[in-house]
């Protein structure tokens, strides 16, 4: 069989099965006098992929879905049940926090050891020893066993080895979990660099920020089972759909709609801020082009992007007000409704994002199925000249969880919420330099404009 050299893994048909036992006894006579019991636990069932040469490729799922299986497998560390696994290049595999270090030796016997490990010669290792030692920047603990390491000092120096011993394929599960956030930064900088030259990272974690900034693609696994794969935005929404209903068909919850002409019944009147706002041209972006993810109980109908008269508009200057219009129909009765837009520049890189919560709104405890809800959500596009894409949520908190988001974490917060429907690449829009006068011709270089004062003095 012949398989595209662009390709460094393929997986066809992969099963892991694991015998499961109601006795140790059992367990005892299958092995001993191969008397047939237990049962089969599919730890994974029939998975199919492919990972690019150069690609850096996300695994995600929530926990007993069978990633870390994946992963070992993909290492060489156990074998499949059924399937097929071709890997084509050398593997350097970060899967256990300092698997492969003794804690009797030293760090630096420990990056001997560890190379040899994987497959890496004692002349190789030296060439390479400085720039290791460099990177885990442990100091002095370099000469001591690493038994007494820190969890941090463990996967610096695990890590500082793994990435520096010329393998064509990474997988990293978990481990950069443990290291601070200058460190972590480090780790990412590093791994942008060899996916530059070529080589492909595998990773597998439960930060879904990291899934959506650095990963191109991802695979969602969940019980074993594979839902999807596909851009690694889309595949971090299905996975906070998991949350929602185990039994979803997400094929079918898949859906391109045509532009909908519906508008509330009666004329829009905005308050506040947004009193003098007016929509003067019925111009939307065309929903047909884009795919909307949900369940069912709410859809958007249309989806705008004006200036500040009203005016459909695409290209801005920078620091321009833009206002974001939705549509969104409720097809079942909710509580609290919670809408939010991101931001993706011409590297697809988040720039910015911001939901109804974070917007710190009173929000209305109970919609009624039936009722179109009409948003605006003005931006003021304080960021790099550049192509920007965007997508749209919407979904639904309960009031009891309102109450508490004062005392929630971010990643607690954001677990307590129901998402309903989701849009990936609604579309397009543009930002051009502003002018302010020379010898300044922008207002800040960067990703985007940080509120600010600067003053001096003089002793």
């Amino acid at each position: 069989m012949s398989y595209n050299e662009e390709i460094a893994v393929n997986v066809n048909n992969l099963s892991k099965a694991y015998k499961i036992f109601e006795t140790p006894g059992k367990r005892l006579s299958y092995h001993l006098f191969k008397i047939q019991s237990g049962r089969d636990f599919w730890a994974l069932d029939n998975i199919n992929f492919d990972i690019k040469k150069g690609e850096a490729f996300g695994i995600i799922g929530k926990n007993g879905s069978g990633k870390s299986t994946m992963l070992q497998i993909l290492a060489g560390i156990i074998k499949a049940t059924s399937g097929e696994v071709i890997v084509k290049g050398k593997i350097a595999a970060l899967l256990e926090l300092g698997s492969g270090f003794n804690p009797e030796n030293t760090g630096y016997e420990n990056i001997y050891m560890n190379a040899a490990i994987l497959g890496v010669t004692k002349n190789e290792i030296e060439q390479k020893m400085d720039e290791i030692i460099e990177f885990a920047d442990i100091g002095d603990f370099i000469n001591q066993p690493v038994k007494t390491y820190s969890s941090g000092m463990y996967v610096r120096l695990a890590f500082a080895v793994a990435i520096n011993v010329n393998a064509d394929i990474i997988l990293i599960d978990e481990a950069l979990a443990v290291g601070d956030l200058f460190f972590r930064q480090k780790c990412y900088a590093k791994l942008n660099r060899l996916k530059e030259e070529g080589k492909t990272i595998i990773l597998v974690t439960h930060g879904m920020g990291e899934v959506e900034q650095f990963c191109d693609r991802a695979l969602l696994l969940h019980k074993g089972k594979q839902v999807d794969i596909g851009r690694s935005q889309e595949m971090v929404k299905k996975y906070y759909l998991l949350d929602q209903d185990e039994k979803m068909d997400f094929k079918e919850q898949e859906k391109i709609f045509s532009t909908v002409e519906k508008s509330p019944d009666k004329a829009l009147s905005f308050t506040g801020e947004f009193s003098d706002w007016k929509l003067n041209e019925n111009v939307y972006y065309d929903l047909s082009q884009s795919r909307e993810i949900g369940n069912g109980k709410a859809e958007f109908l249309r989806v705008g992007l004006y200036d500040k008269e009203g005016n459909a508009k695409r290209v801005f200057q920078q620091g321009e007000d833009a206002f974001f219009y939705l549509e969104i129909q409720v097809n079942s009765d909710i509580e609290l409704p919670i809408w939010g837009i991101v931001l993706y520049d011409n590297r697809n890189t988040i720039v910015h994002g911001k939901d109804a919560l974070q917007g710190n709104m009173e929000l209305p405890v109970k919609v009624p199925s039936g009722t179109v809800l009409v948003i605006l959500h003005k931006m003021t596009l304080n960021v790099a000249v550049s192509d920007y894409s965007f997508e749209v949520g919407f979904g639904t908190i309960s009031n009891a969880d309102y109450q508490l988001r004062g005392y929630k974490s971010q990643e607690e917060r954001d677990e307590s919420l129901e998402r309903l429907c989701m849009r990936n690449q609604v579309g397009l829009f543009s930002v051009v330099p502003r002018k302010i006068g020379n010898p300044m011709k922008v207002a800040f270089h960067g990703a985007c404009d940080i509120p600010g004062e600067m003053e001096m003095f003089i002793r």
